[in-house]
Order: C-alpha cells, then sequence, then structure tokens
C-alpha cells in the first residue's frame, strides 16, 4: 500500500518540499508518494482528501494546522504553530519542526546575540528555537513585536540594533529583507533567511556569513520524516548524513 502525503500552502508552486521528501523516500526505499496543493483553507481541504497520511505545512496555514490538531507536541505548544500533521486514530496530531530546522541550520554559527525580524508564525518558532540566548525582535507591527517580546523574554528593538547581533534570522519575505538592508551596509554578524529566493542570498551578502534557508528547510523536512516514520523528533532516520547529503545532490540538480 502507498501512503500518501503532500505540502499545503500558498502560494506553493515555488516549494521544493516535494523533491525533498520524494528524495528521501527513495532514499528509504518506501512505498510513499509526495505532492503539493495550493490551499487556502486547511479545513476544507482535509474533509475531501481522507486519503493522506501525513501533511508538510506553511503559510498561510500554520495556524490553522495549530486549531485542527488534536494533539501537540511541547513545540507546536509553545509557539501556537504547527507545520506538520500525522494522522493518528482520533484526528491529526501537530508538531513543529521549524524549531528544529533553525537550530540545526545555525548549529555551525558562534552567537551569543540573536535577533528576529518578523511577527509571524515563523518568527515565534525562531524566538522559540534560540531561548537563552540575548534574544531581540523587530517587526514593521510594533504591536505584535511588542508581545513577542514579552512572551518570549526578548528585547523589541530597532532595526539597526537587531541587523548588529550576532545571529539575525529573517522570517520575512526576502524582496522585503532585500528592501530593508542596505548592500552598502556590512553586518558583523551571520544571517539565516527562512526564504531561499535569490532576493535573501542578495540581502545575506551584506553579513559576514550567509545560512541559505534551504539549510532550514532541510532539517525541518528531516524532522517531518523522523515523526512519519514513527521515530520520533530525536531519533535519527537510518544512514541520515548520507541522506542529506543525497537531499543536498537533488536540490543542486534541480537549479
Amino acid at each position: 500500500m502507498t501512503n500518501h502525503y503532500a505540502v499545503l500552502g500558498s502560494p506553493i508552486s515555488h516549494s521544493k518540499s516535494p523533491l525533498i521528501h520524494t528524495t528521501i523516500f527513495e532514499h528509504l526505499k518506501l512505498n510513499a508518494d509526495y505532492t503539493s496543493h495550493d490551499v487556502v483553507d486547511l479545513s476544507e481541504f482535509l474533509d475531501s482528501n481522507a486519503e493522506l497520511s501525513g501533511l508538510s505545512i506553511t503559510m498561510p496555514l500554520k495556524d490553522q494546522a495549530f486549531a485542527i490538531a488534536s494533539e501537540l507536541d511541547y513545540w507546536a505548544q509553545l509557539t501556537e504553530s504547527v507545520n506538520t500533521l500525522k494522522k493518528t486514530e482520533s484526528g491529526w496530531a501537530g508538531y513543529n519542526t521549524d524549531v528544529f530546522g533553525l537550530r540545526q541550520a545555525a548549529s555551525q554559527v558562534n552567537f551569543q546575540s540573536v535577533a528576529i525580524l518578523g511577527t509571524g508564525a515563523t518568527a515565534r518558532s525562531a524566538l522559540a528555537a534560540f531561548q537563552g540566548s540575548n534574544l531581540m525582535v523587530w517587526g514593521r507591527d510594533q504591536d505584535s513585536a511588542k508581545e513577542l517580546s514579552k512572551r518570549f523574554d526578548a528585547s523589541n528593538q530597532e532595526l539597526m540594533v537587531a541587523l548588529s547581533a550576532d545571529l539575525v534570522v529573517s522570517t520575512i519575505p526576502g524582496v522585503a529583507l532585500s528592501d530593508l538592508i542596505s548592500t552598502s551596509s556590512n553586518h558583523p554578524g551571520a544571517l539565516i533567511s527562512a526564504d531561499y529566493g535569490t532576493d535573501a542570498h542578495q540581502a545575506g551578502e551584506s553579513f559576514e556569513a550567509f545560512v541559505s534557508g534551504l539549510e532550514m528547510l532541510i532539517w525541518q523536512a528531516i524532522g517531518q520524516q523522523r515523526i512519519f516514520s514513527g521515530l520520533g523528533l530525536n531519533a535519527p532516520l537510518p544512514d541520515e548524513e548520507i541522506l542529506i547529503e543525497a537531499v543536498r545532490r537533488a536540490i543542486d540538480m534541480a537549479k
């Protein structure tokens, strides 16, 4: 029997999740497929697609997924954001692997201060991921930024202060990030952008180091596969290091 999985969001045509997950299924020789669907109403989609075993959830559906899940893991509860749904006998279990993905993406960066740009669901995951650091948050919506700063024990900072952090995590669209950052400015820290498009790469040129959002995407997908397989988020997949290199090669070949 083939198990069916999918990524849902809007827009979705740019997503590399089908490539990543299909590569993983093929590498592990699993009888499974993975598709993408442009969805704005999660509940309506689930009602008409009962055959799906698990889902990757992207914007703007993470809050909807949180509301639909009948079970939640620790990170989903803390962030009130779900990017992974796994079917259970009683409904859907909700997980947040964005926290895991962000931590893994930043694993080679030395930092004490971390600034989060943005105030949405992914920003909440970033704030959760780097708790214990000197946390800052910046957002155009000052009310939301202030609320998040209180909730995650972070300081609400002006943009230029945030950009001086050891690690800057952008959760805003790449084009907006590029508009905010002058390419003539040099920022001393590292940038991780959840957006893995060209605009984010251009913004990264202004920083001492840049980590592509693809690293976060790959690692949060690895977390999802651990969950889909029943291993749990903290248990690695078989030959995981080799598997991750296979995923990176597949992405490079698709460019």
